[in-house]
């Protein structure tokens, strides 16, 4: 893989009619774990394999309850882009895959959610997705979420679109969950489009009628591109946001040693108000935090220089100015003007389409290094707003999982690969990634030996990547650069969605 294959953007528009959108999630992480962040330590999750449904699904000892900040175990038992492939092939006998792209968010971040109808392919799933276990948990029941919808068949139908941007609630209903439109006008619109679907009518609950209903991290709402100011409140690990350099630092968190930090952090973390600020203003940072982290000075001003901030002696006017801050305290504070931060970004979106209640889903990956080269936030809305022109945007996931992978297309309009072809060349990639991740876990200190591919939640999805490259093998090399237009960083991703065609459609092109 060229270098500069990581900075690409790619993307892919779903407009025909016959195609559609499908939500993949890897079975037994419905509900977590997630990312815990405290601003200090490094983000952190349970171990998968401490947690008891996990566990109990995949039919492995649960472990002690632990966590890990180890971004590879904390995606053990996770399937790779190459299982969410091969799984929904084998569930959807007739489907073409036309695209797939990254939605890693979902169970492992605030805010995700998508609701998801039961299926043969997965009998004990339930019907909710979200982050509800592993020391996190979802506030459902208090949230509105604004969420990408998929009709099934017969509510399109009625209602005259496949897919609409709708605000829900969702209530608990026994072991189900029903969902609610919550505003007033698509409530009324949708029951005189659905009053002759008896249980509807009955019960005022839509999720009988929903395929999936998909909610993340909005950046653009109901035609209105939202400022910084009105999204960030979701973006709970701020670095996706401001460029915060990393420092040395000294002390203790809980039971953590703590031995570098990102400069401020701590305090746009956990206070909503002074990361609004922080996006139009200087701020400024303490560097003792709460009497137990302590930051010097001159470490500071010589990582923010040695990262071209520029020091001045005034109050900062500029992104990338700060100054030694000094009043009547005993401690040293920063006062700084934060630039925004870079980063792979991957965003989902709908396109309104002119004389039809129908709109093209478009969804966009923006690849790059964190924190080094990518796009920005407001970027990216810029693009899915200003270039696109869509009504709703979402961030579906950021860093590492981000990638996308198109089919592309002859002269005639026909997909060049089928299943089999666009799965060999998805395992090619994987099985060379899954081998270096492996190599660099090997020597290093897991609770589990022998590398990744041996740890107990991976086993058995590993042994399945080498015993399909066998087979594949046999073919011939395989090159893949043509269909992944955004590589990810990571083998393993919890979610995914993926974009197909029925293949009769496919055969009566040209």
């Amino acid at each position: 893989m060229s270098k500069s294959a990581r900075f690409n953007i790619g993307f892919f528009v779903m407009d025909e009619i016959e195609e559609e959108l499908f939500l993949s999630v890897t079975d037994a992480f419905e509900h977590g774990p997630g990312i815990q962040r405290d601003g200090i330590t490094s983000p952190r999750m349970q171990d998968p394999h401490s947690v008891e449904g996990v566990c109990n699904q995949l039919d492995i000892p649960c472990e002690p309850a632990s966590t890990t900040t180890d971004g590879l175990l904390q995606r053990a038992g996770t399937w790779t882009i190459y299982h969410h492939l091969k799984r929904f092939v084998q569930s959807h006998e007739g489907w073409t895959i036309i695209a797939a792209q990254s939605n890693g968010d979902l169970t492992m971040n605030p805010w995700h959610i998508a609701y998801v109808r039961g299926s043969p392919a997965h009998p004990q799933r339930t019907d909710l997705c979200a982050l509800l276990s592993g020391g996190s948990h979802e506030p459902i029941n208090s949230r509105i979420y604004r969420c990408l919808v998929k009709w099934t068949k017969e509510a399109a139908l009625a209602c005259g679109k496949r897919y609409e941007f709708l605000d829900i609630r969702v209530h608990e209903s026994g072991k189900n969950h029903a969902l609610k439109l919550h505003d007033p006008a698509a409530a009324i619109e949708h029951e005189r489009a659905f009053e002759k679907l008896d249980y509807h009518r009955r019960i005022k609950d839509v999720a009988p009628l929903v395929e999936f209903a998909l909610s993340g991290k909005f950046i653009v709402e109901r035609g209105i591109e939202l400022s910084l100011a009105n999204t960030i409140d979701r973006f709970h690990d701020v670095r996706h946001v401001f460029d915060l350099p990393e420092v040395a630092a000294s002390g203790a968190y809980g039971d953590a040693q703590v031995r570098k930090i990102n400069l401020g952090e701590y305090q746009l973390f956990g206070n909503l108000n002074e990361r609004r600020a922080a996006l139009s203003s200087p701020v400024i940072i303490n560097l003792d935090i709460d009497a137990r982290v302590r930051v010097q000075w001159e470490d500071v001003q010589k990582k923010l220089t040695e990262e071209h901030f520029r020091e001045t002696t005034d109050s900062p006017t500029r992104r990338g100015e700060f100054r030694r801050y000094l009043d009547d305290t005993a401690h040293d504070r920063v006062e700084i003007f934060f630039p925004h931060n870079v980063y792979p970004f991957g965003v989902l979106g709908l396109q309104p389409v002119a004389d039809t209640p129908n709109g093209n889903i478009v969804c966009l990956s923006s690849g790059g290094l964190s924190g080094r080269v990518g796009n920005t936030l407001e970027g990216i809305t810029r693009i899915m707003f200003d270039f696109f022109g869509c009504l709703d945007a979402m961030v579906l996931d950021e860093g590492f999982d981000v990638f996308s992978i198109v089919n592309p297309k002859e002269a005639d309009g026909r997909y060049i690969y089928s299943n089999e072809a666009l799965l060999h060349k998805v395992l090619a990639f994987t099985h060379s990634m899954v081998e270096r991740e492996h190599a660099s876990t090997e020597s290093r200190d897991y609770p589990y030996s022998g590398g990744m591919k041996q740890w107990p939640l991976n086993r058995a999805l590993m042994q399945e990547i080498e015993e399909d490259e066998e087979d594949y093998a046999k073919t011939g090399q395989t090159e893949w650069s043509d269909v992944i237009l955004v590589a990810p960083q990571r083998s393993q991703v919890r979610s995914v969605l993926v974009f197909a065609v029925p293949t009769s459609s496919i055969k009566g092109r040209g």
